[in-house]
């Protein structure tokens, strides 16, 4: 047979839908491609090379364990985390799946630590995963701090530590490691609504495939359309149950907005996160308030010593850090404002601008800030954030 005729011959039974991708389901021909009479998916080739011929299946596995596992934490719950922690308890020993909306700041990694503390000690494999290896390595420290007597493991971009443990931090990117391989019997994933996982269909249906018990997921900002048969819990307060900073929309033309800023922060008179949308008015902006007497810097993708830079903020090293939205999660910073530049960005949705927005009063000893967002129109998406904001906080009067 031809290698015309064997290409008509695998497009056909792919349309037929007599041939599928074994990883992430893709039945369309046009991510279809064969090599030497064998067919593989293209659509999740960034994960390694699938053949749809291949057998995949994920296991599970218990784990035995020679010392009592535990955990520890440096607070006490509040009532309400205290609540969801044990909801989310009984749903696992239920196998049901869990979403939680916890809004920024509110201490929603600490009311997993129940739950994983039960599938440990029962033998099960326990996967903590997020968007982003920033996030990884500062979860991973905290981990290992809280829980004693199991093996933990962390996978990122360029790192790989002792992967066939029970207990496995990582970033959703490496998830694909565990296909073909023992599967975890409670995954736990944060910020579900982030970039790269929210609206990949290929990192989904591999969460899918890796997950062999049951998971949950833990957001911001869930959309309805979000959520299907998990069980919703909410978290609408913040721990040291403060209302959250409703930002303040200014409408002002856009060659006037770095003035205005400039003013905002003199007034306010404490650190603040710049936030621009574009990698190039990162270096811009820092030039702009260096010249006028502020302590700058900035952060992003592009960015070398980004950590460095983030610690000399803590340390009231600096005045401003101009941030793309890398800083939009992930990062507490104590007693600091946010000002949000071209605010009516294609960039600044809904989800974005409120976790920009959950920056702002995260500590009890400083739980108020100022959120400033400077465009030249109210968009839809600022005003939603506000919107949702509003009904947030009204929930708790």
């Amino acid at each position: 047979m031809g290698r015309t005729s064997l290409d008509i011959m695998l497009r056909y039974e792919w349309v037929m839908g007599m041939t599928r991708c074994p990883r992430c389901q893709n039945d369309n021909v046009k991510q279809l491609y064969n090599i030497n009479g064998q067919c593989y998916c293209r659509k999740c080739i960034a994960f390694k090379r699938t053949f749809v011929n291949e057998k995949r299946e994920t296991i599970a596995m218990h784990y035995n364990n020679d010392m009592k596992i535990q955990y520890c934490l440096d607070f006490n719950l509040s009532d309400k985390q205290q609540e969801i922690s044990q909801a989310l308890l009984m749903n696992y020993k239920k196998h049901q799946n869990s979403l939680v909306l916890a809004v920024c700041g509110s201490g929603k990694t600490e009311i997993v630590y129940e739950t994983i503390c039960y599938a440990l000690m029962h033998g099960h494999r326990v996967c903590f995963c997020v968007p982003r290896k920033e996030l990884v390595k500062e979860l991973y420290e905290r981990i290992i701090a809280a829980f004693k007597g199991v093996s933990i493991g962390v996978l990122y971009g360029g790192c790989q530590k002792n992967s066939d443990a029970q207990f496995i931090v990582c970033t959703m990117h490496q998830l694909y490691r565990f296909e073909n391989h023992i599967g975890f019997q409670l995954m736990i994933a944060d910020e579900v609504d982030a970039f790269p996982f929210y609206g990949n269909e290929v990192l989904q249906n591999i969460f899918k495939r890796v997950c062999v018990g049951n998971y949950i997921k833990l957001s911001a900002t869930f959309n309805k359309e979000d959520i299907k048969d998990e069980q919703l819990l909410i978290m609408n307060r913040r721990y040291h149950n403060v209302d959250l900073p409703v930002p303040r929309c200014i409408i002002v033309p856009t060659y006037l907005q770095k003035l205005l800023a400039l003013q905002l922060i003199r007034r306010m008179q404490k650190k603040c996160i710049v936030f621009v949308p574009r990698i190039s008015d990162v270096d811009y902006f820092v030039q702009y308030f260096n010249h006028h007497a502020l302590m700058a810097s900035g952060v992003s993708s592009l960015h070398e010593n980004n950590q460095q830079v983030i610690e000399r903020f803590k340390q009231n090293q600096l005045d401003v850090v101009v941030s793309t939205t890398i800083l939009e999660r992930g990062v507490t910073i104590e007693d600091v404002q946010v000002i949000i530049l071209n605010g009516e960005h294609d960039l600044f949705d809904s989800r974005t601008l409120i976790q920009i927005a959950g920056r702002v009063g995260r500590k009890p000893n400083h739980p108020t800030g100022h959120v400033y967002i400077l465009a030249a129109v109210k968009t839809k998406g600022i005003q939603l954030c506000i919107n949702e904001i509003k009904k947030l906080n009204m929930m708790n009067a």
